[in-house]
Order: C-alpha cells, then sequence, then structure tokens
C-alpha cells in the first residue's frame, strides 16, 4: 500500500475581485503518494497554479485566503501553521519550481549565493562547506563548468541553465516533496526533454515526491505516475497515469487528448474543445464543464454538480454518465 506523503482534504481558496469574492479552488481533495509522480492537468485558468502555492501558503496575502479545508503533511496541518513554522519548512522539506526562473532568482545576487542560502538557514552550512556543497548541487543539475556558474549571475546564463539553478535550489535540502509549476513551459523541446530526464533521475535517485503541474499531456507521459485533473478549480478525474491515457473517462479529459497530435496524422486538422475555461465569477450552475461538453446528456448537468463517481479503486471521475455504472456495480 501506498504511503500517503501530502493529503490534502476539501480545499477551497478565494481571491478578492473587485468588492466581491471568487473561488479559485473549490473542494479538492488528493493524496500524494511516497516517491511518485503526481501530474496536475487542465488550461490555464483551472487553479492548478493557485493550489500549489496555496500548499507552501505563498498565496497573495491581502488579495487571497485559504476559506476551508487541510493540507496534511508529517501529521502537520500546513494551513493552520504559523509563518515562522512554515518557514521552517518551505525549502526545507517541500521546495518549489516556478514556471520562470529569471522572475524567481534574484538579479542582483550571484548563483552559488542564492542556491547556498537555504542551507545557511535551514542546514546551517557555512564557508567552504558550503561552497562544496553548492557546486555539488550544480554538478547534480548536470550544469557544465559549476565553478564558474557559481560566481555568474542569472543573466549570464541561458533559459535551461536558470531552470537547472532553480532545480538545484529546491533540491539542496533535499525535501521530501517538490513542487513543479509549469517548469519546462518556457523552454525549448531538447531542453525540456533534459530538465524531464533530470527530474525523472532526481525521483529516482532519492525518492522524492513531486507535485508536477502542466497543461502538457505528453510531459504527463513521459514522467507522471499518477494524474489529477482540474477544471474550474475542481478535481474532474483523478486515475493512474496509464488509465488516463488508455481509458479517459470525464468529457474534459478526452477532449484534452484529443487535441493532442499524434504520430501520422500528417494533415489533418486536430479537434479542439469549444469555447473557453469560465471566468471566477462566471461558473456555470451544475457540471462546470456542461457549457463545453459534447457529451452532455441530461438536465442534470446543467442543474447539478457531479461528485467524484468511483470507476475503480484508482480512478475516479466527475461526470453524471457514471452515475449508472456505479449504481450497476453496487
Amino acid at each position: 500500500m501506498d504511503e500517503k506523503k501530502l493529503s490534502i482534504r476539501n480545499l477551497s481558496v478565494s481571491f478578492l475581485q473587485g468588492n466581491s469574492k471568487v473561488t479559485a479552488v473549490d473542494d479538492v481533495s488528493f493524496d500524494m503518494n511516497n516517491g511518485k509522480i503526481l501530474g496536475m492537468i487542465g488550461e490555464s485558468g483551472c487553479g492548478k497554479s493557485t493550489l500549489g502555492l496555496s500548499i507552501m501558503n505563498l498565496l497573495p496575502e491581502k488579495t487571497s485566503s485559504i476559506d476551508k479545508g487541510e493540507i496534511f503533511f508529517n501529521g502537520k496541518d500546513l494551513s493552520k501553521l504559523k509563518e515562522n513554522e512554515l518557514q521552517k519548512i518551505r525549502g526545507n522539506n517541500i521546495s518549489m519550481i516556478f514556471q520562470e526562473p529569471m522572475t524567481s532568482l534574484n538579479p542582483l545576487f550571484k548563483i552559488g549565493r542564492q542556491i547556498g542560502e537555504p542551507l545557511k538557514i535551514h542546514k546551517n552550512i557555512k564557508g567552504q562547506e558550503l561552497k562544496d556543497k553548492v557546486i555539488e548541487l550544480l554538478k547534480d543539475v548536470h550544469i557544465p563548468n559549476p565553478e564558474k556558474i557559481y560566481n555568474a549571475y542569472p543573466h549570464n546564463l541561458s533559459g535551461g541553465m536558470r531552470q537547472r539553478v532553480m532545480i538545484a535550489m529546491a533540491l539542496s535540502c533535499e525535501p521530501e516533496i517538490i513542487i513543479a509549476d509549469e517548469p519546462t513551459t518556457a523552454l525549448d523541446v531538447t531542453i525540456q526533454s533534459q530538465i524531464l530526464y533530470l527530474l525523472k533521475q532526481l525521483n529516482e535517485k532519492r525518492n522524492t515526491s513531486i507535485l508536477f503541474i502542466t497543461h502538457d499531456l505528453s510531459v504527463v507521459a513521459e514522467i507522471c505516475d499518477e494524474v489529477v485533473v482540474l477544471y474550474g478549480g475542481k478535481i474532474v478525474e483523478k486515475a493512474d497515469v496509464n488509465d488516463i491515457f488508455d481509458n479517459a473517462k470525464h468529457p474534459y479529459t478526452i477532449g484534452l487528448l484529443e487535441s493532442q497530435p499524434h504520430m501520422g496524422q500528417v494533415g489533418k486538422s486536430l479537434p479542439s474543445i469549444n469555447g473557453m475555461v469560465p471566468k471566477l465569477d462566471e461558473m456555470p450552475k451544475g457540471c462546470r464543464f456542461s457549457t463545453r461538453c459534447s457529451k452532455k446528456f441530461c438536465s442534470k448537468c446543467t442543474d447539478l454538480e457531479p461528485p467524484l463517481f468511483i470507476i475503480n479503486e484508482k480512478h475516479m471521475a466527475a461526470c453524471w454518465l457514471y452515475e449508472k455504472e456505479v449504481d450497476k456495480s453496487e
């Protein structure tokens, strides 16, 4: 049986929008298992990054709030901890790799200093020992000439090299969990492949659990063990990666898969999902995907929000299509 590394229960997160409050993550529950890579997919605006930031409690303090729910890590509810308690966990037990390293790295400080900062704070490593450890980390993420890069500034490096630096920083204190928020989006295909290989290698070598947030299904297929599909701030499907690609159930997941290019599909136009993700303050009643769904079949779809129906032991989908299937199996 898989050991749960992180458990999120009924998490809801809202933002202030003008004078009103809108829900960005709505009653979300899932587990991250030890040593596994969990992919979180969905279009932009579905709540993926918000969810990742809420785990680390890095949401904008004045404009957002965790309204309800629990985020359990090692028996502690992170959502209830004080800031000084969270600081002991961030970068130490749980680290984050952000989408755009150029906005995450400080342009005024050298690379060596920035990678070494978590080690100074959490491990009290200093002096030559600190420098040696940072250079070792640079080697671990396959950065050439690590001694030279140690003294470089972020603007001296390419996008791929900066992302490797972010990964080195995230790994510095050997965290139990890494949250990777679209870490390959801004990279070309070759560099993307290298970063994915690196993350997979580190996952296998150190048994690090990774939450991999992305909208790229090909990336999910390459490195993830389990998948959660988000739409409109809610989970609409979750399953093992093979089940998602071979036996997807929710119309949204099926639409995402069908819109991906495939080998031998030369000259054929790709199908797409009609419309766009609704704005947070314009979510439809009932199933949130109902306004874009090609399989909408009854008034329930537009009137009632579907729960997550159990397809099998590790597969769930929030679609009224599977209500009867569940009834038959009971």
